[in-house]
């Protein structure tokens, strides 16, 4: 058997040590609590963030995804349309 790659052996310390970490289950509540408390955390942050934003005048994280989403599409349709073009092209030729 060949020997194990470094993130192999990354990956299954990690396993061990969650493991351990889990083991009792009033730490593991104590840290699913925590952690709860940290996605809350970060969710209201980002929500206040959003509305300084908003009320500055300013573009949001939301603004970007939208817009990035928009030109993606855009772009789709542009080279559907060259294709279509090029068709169009290459049958008037003939």
């Amino acid at each position: 058997m060949a020997p194990k790659t470094l993130r192999e052996r990354a990956a299954e310390l990690g396993m061990k040590a969650m493991g351990k970490l889990f083991e009792d289950p009033r730490r593991a509540e104590a840290i699913a609590a925590a952690i709860g408390g940290l996605q809350r955390a970060k969710q209201a942050l980002d929500e206040a963030q959003e509305k300084a934003l908003r009320a500055a005048g300013l573009v949001t994280r939301e603004d970007f995804k939208g817009a990035g989403k928009r030109i993606s599409a855009l772009k789709r349709r542009v080279r559907e349309l060259s294709e279509d073009l090029d068709q169009l092209i290459q049958q008037q030729k003939k």
